[in-house]
């Protein structure tokens, strides 16, 4: 039994030195796993999990064991046969704007590619695209969203308990774990204790995604350059999908036709200017049965707070949120800012128009300088705005 431990952990040793040269990810077991639950979570195969670690038995793995999970990132010679293509990384590409380019998520490309960390993606780095994604290009088209599944037993969210992952949630409620991934905006594969998620997009079970075209009604100041950048796209796709003959003539009250940016889910500028530092705690709980329904944005006080959209602000002054900024966005999605340290402009605003700046006011009073950040399209339920603001920010 020990010769067979040794040489099971010397094949594991030598496989993790060759494929760290091919920039291969590793994990670490934990209590309860499985290379099959393994497998699932980073999209591989037991039996490719088993060969690239020298794993003669797969149903016996040790807790605190390292694996390499092959062929997350390693470096291809060219297309691949599998899934929707490969895409290599080029300087000043985000996820985010890889997603855009191919019509996709941010949340599908980290689970293909068993990314742990959105912010870290490396030149020449060659990425997994998702079979309906595979044709590229920088177009307004892209896959059509399957239809959203409803969760088992008429359930719309689930409380993480110790020992859940997102395969085991998923399968539970009987749902795709693309839905329950996309529906939180989960981006390193990672549930947390007390975290609250959906199991089903806003908008409910029966509604997909859009993913059409809309339109956006010119205001005062407005260049087709500047309504490009906020909706995520490209003059020329404005021109064409508008019909204009002279893209530097656009007037007051024009409507014009923005092609389909993905149902809002293109991604933001970052709310903070000049950046802030955030992580992905949407659900998390908190203070009287509360859960968070946003993301925390950490900066210096004093930092400008920026509309992120063109809009009409509304200030309000609360107990919890302190000061906070209400953004009417004209893409019909509601932005809200809380524990601001000062207003700025209210009303009618314009993309980066400064709105307040970073503090700690309500019962934020005492804790670090941040803004809460939340996003609620169609002025309905709250979204998770982390894949929409994490590579700006």
């Amino acid at each position: 039994m020990r010769a067979h431990k040794t040489a099971a952990a010397t094949a594991v040793v030598v496989s993790l030195a060759f494929l760290a040269l091919l920039g291969t990810s590793t994990h670490t077991v934990k209590r309860g796993e499985t290379l099959d639950s393994i497998a699932r979570r980073y999209g591989t195969t037991v039996s490719a999990l088993a060969k690239a670690n020298g794993i003669s038995d797969p149903n016996r793995i040790y807790a605190g064991a390292t694996l390499s999970v092959p062929g997350t990132d390693a470096p291809a010679s060219g297309p691949s046969s599998q899934g929707g293509g490969r895409y290599t990384v080029v300087r000043g590409d985000t996820l985010g704007s890889i997603a855009r380019r191919h019509g996709t998520s941010i949340a599908t490309l980290v689970q293909l590619n068993g990314i742990q960390n959105p912010n870290l993606i490396r030149i020449g780095q060659v990425l997994t695209l998702p079979a309906s994604t595979s044709g590229g290009g920088s177009g307004g088209g892209g896959s059509t969203p399957s239809a959203v599944k409803a969760p088992a037993g008429g359930a719309t969210h689930h409380v993480v308990v110790k020992g859940d992952t997102i395969a085991g949630i998923a399968s539970r409620y009987g749902i795709p774990q693309r839905q329950l991934i996309e529906a939180n905006g989960l981006t390193n594969g990672v549930v947390y204790v007390g975290q609250r998620l959906s199991l089903v997009p806003s908008g409910g079970a029966s509604a997909p995604a859009a993913s059409g075209a809309r339109t956006h009604t010119v205001a005062s100041g407005e260049t087709l350059s500047t309504i490009a950048r906020r909706y995520g796209t490209t003059v020329s796709a404005i021109v064409q999908a508008s019909g204009l003959s002279d893209p530097n003539r656009i007037r007051v009250g024009q409507r014009l036709t923005i092609p389909g940016t993905g149902g809002g889910t293109a991604s933001l500028p970052c709310p903070v200017q000049g950046g802030a530092t955030l992580m992905n705690d949407w659900g998390f709980p908190r203070s009287g049965g509360r859960f968070h329904e946003g993301n925390d944005l950490f900066a210096p006080r004093g930092r400008p707070v920026v509309a992120v959209v063109s809009g009409t602000v509304t200030q309000v002054t609360g107990r919890i949120g302190g000061l906070q900024v209400k953004l009417a966005g004209d893409d019909g999605v509601s932005y809200y800012y809380t524990h601001l340290d000062t207003f700025g402009k209210a009303g009618r605003v314009s993309a980066g128009d400064v709105v307040g700046t970073v503090g700690n006011s309500g019962n934020a009073a005492g804790g670090p300088t941040h803004v809460h950040f939340e996003v609620h399209p169609g002025g309905g339920a709250a979204v998770n705005p982390y894949p929409r603001i994490a590579s700006a920010c």
